[in-house]
C-alpha cells in the first residue's frame, strides 16, 4: 500500500485495524400476532347528512341548500386496507478529514488496532426519528506540521506580497501606505491551519438515521381518489414491530400478504448494503482508504422495522336533490367528505 504523500499523511488504515470481524446478525423469523376483525358497515344516514352539511359550510361559495334538502337514496360501504412498512436504517460513510489542530487529545498509541466503522460504538438515535451525526474513528488521528506555513502559523500577505506597504493613486499623485491586510508586517494568518501551525488528520464517520416508508392502499375501483387517504387515519388491525419483521402471511386479504412479502424483501435488499464487505481485508474498498481524497459509498444496516395494516373506512352516499342524482364519499376515522361535484355553488367576491 502507498502512504498518503506529504506531511499530512495519516497512518495507513490497514496498519491500525485489527483483523477481527463481527458477523451481521440475521433477523428472527417471527410472525405478527396482533390481528383482529372489524365489522365493515356503512355509516348511518344521520351521520352522512351531518358530515355533508359540515363539508358544505366549510367550502367557499357552496350553498347550504343541497346539504339541508337532499334525500339520501343509498349508501354503500367500500372499506379498504392500507399496508405500511417503516424501516429505520442507519448508514455510515467514511472519509479522511484534515482540520486545524487545536490541542485536542490524540490517541496515545497508533500501535493499537483501530476499529472498523461498524464497530465504532455510537449512541443510536431514538427509533424512527431521523438524525445525523459525525464521529471520529478512534486511533486513526495524527498531528502533522502544516505544509503551507511550515509550522509558523503565518504566510506571506497576498495583498502586499510581503512588503507591508501598498501603492495607491490619488489624482495625479502616487502614495505608499501601510497594508491594511497584514498591518504592515507582510504576513497574515495561515488559513489552512488557522494560525496553529499544525493539522489534525483523522478518519471521520458520517452517520445518518433515516425512516424509510413503504405504503400501499388497496384500490377497488370505487371512483374515490385514494390519495385522499394520506390525510386520514384508519382502524389498526395489525401491528408488528421487531428488529426485522417477517412478511405478513395469514391476513384475510391475500393481496396484502403478497404486498408485505415484496415490501419486506425490497427493504432488506435496499437497506442492507456493503456492511459485510467492509469487514473484508484486502478489498478495493479498504485499499482505497489510504488516499486523502477517498470517498466511500454508504454502508447501511436496518436498526428497526414495523409494519401495520389499517382498515380505511369509505362510504359512497347517493342522494337526490331537485330531481337530480348526485353522490359523495365519506372516508377515514375523521369522516372527511370528498365530492367531485356539488350541485349549487354561488359567486364569491373579494372585498
Amino acid at each position: 500500500m502507498t502512504q498518503i504523500p506529504g506531511s499530512f499523511a495519516p497512518p495507513l488504515y490497514e496498519d491500525v485495524t485489527s483483523g477481527e470481524v463481527n458477523q451481521f446478525r440475521s433477523h428472527e423469523d417471527e410472525q405478527p400476532t396482533s390481528q383482529r376483525n372489524w365489522s365493515a358497515t356503512a355509516i348511518s344516514e344521520d351521520v352522512a347528512k351531518e358530515v355533508f352539511a359540515q363539508y358544505a359550510a366549510s367550502q367557499c361559495c357552496y350553498s347550504k341548500d343541497p346539504a339541508k334538502e337532499m334525500v339520501i337514496s343509498d349508501s354503500k360501504s367500500l372499506n379498504t386496507y392500507r399496508y405500511r412498512l417503516e424501516t429505520f436504517s442507519e448508514s455510515r460513510t467514511c472519509k479522511w478529514k484534515t482540520v486545524p489542530y487545536r490541542d485536542e487529545p490524540v490517541d496515545p498509541s497508533l500501535r493499537a488496532h483501530a476499529p472498523y466503522p461498524w464497530d465504532v460504538q455510537v449512541e443510536v438515535s431514538p427509533m424512527f426519528k431521523e438524525q445525523k451525526k459525525k464521529v471520529m474513528v478512534p486511533r486513526t488521528s495524527s498531528v502533522k506540521v502544516c505544509g503551507r506555513c511550515h509550522g509558523r502559523g503565518k504566510v506571506t500577505c497576498g495583498h502586499c506580497h510581503g512588503s507591508g506597504r501598498v501603492d495607491s493613486t490619488i489624482g495625479d499623485q502616487q502614495t505608499t501606505s501601510m497594508c491594511s491586510s497584514c498591518g504592515g508586517s507582510g504576513r497574515t494568518r495561515c488559513s489552512t491551519c488557522a494560525g496553529k501551525g499544525k493539522l489534525l488528520t483523522y478518519l471521520q464517520i458520517k452517520i445518518k438515521w433515516k425512516n424509510n416508508i413503504f405504503e400501499y392502499v388497496m384500490d377497488h375501483g370505487s371512483g374515490f381518489p385514494i390519495k385522499h387517504f394520506d390525510k386520514v387515519c384508519g382502524q389498526e388491525m395489525l401491528f408488528d414491530e421487531q428488529h426485522m419483521v417477517s412478511p405478513v402471511r395469514n391476513f384475510s386479504e391475500n393481496t396484502l400478504n403478497e404486498v408485505s412479502r415484496r415490501a419486506v424483501e425490497q427493504h432488506r435488499a435496499q437497506f442492507i448494503t456493503g456492511r459485510q464487505e467492509h469487514h473484508e481485508h484486502g478489498t478495493a474498498t479498504w485499499n482505497a482508504i489510504e488516499h486523502p481524497q477517498a470517498r466511500f459509498e454508504p454502508t447501511m444496516s436496518i436498526r428497526r422495522q414495523k409494519q401495520t395494516i389499517e382498515l380505511l373506512y369509505l362510504t359512497r352516499v347517493e342522494y337526490e336533490w331537485h330531481g337530480k342524482h348526485y353522490s359523495y364519499f365519506v372516508y377515514g376515522n375523521e369522516q372527511k367528505v370528498y365530492s367531485e361535484y356539488y350541485p349549487k355553488r354561488g359567486c364569491c367576491s373579494v372585498m
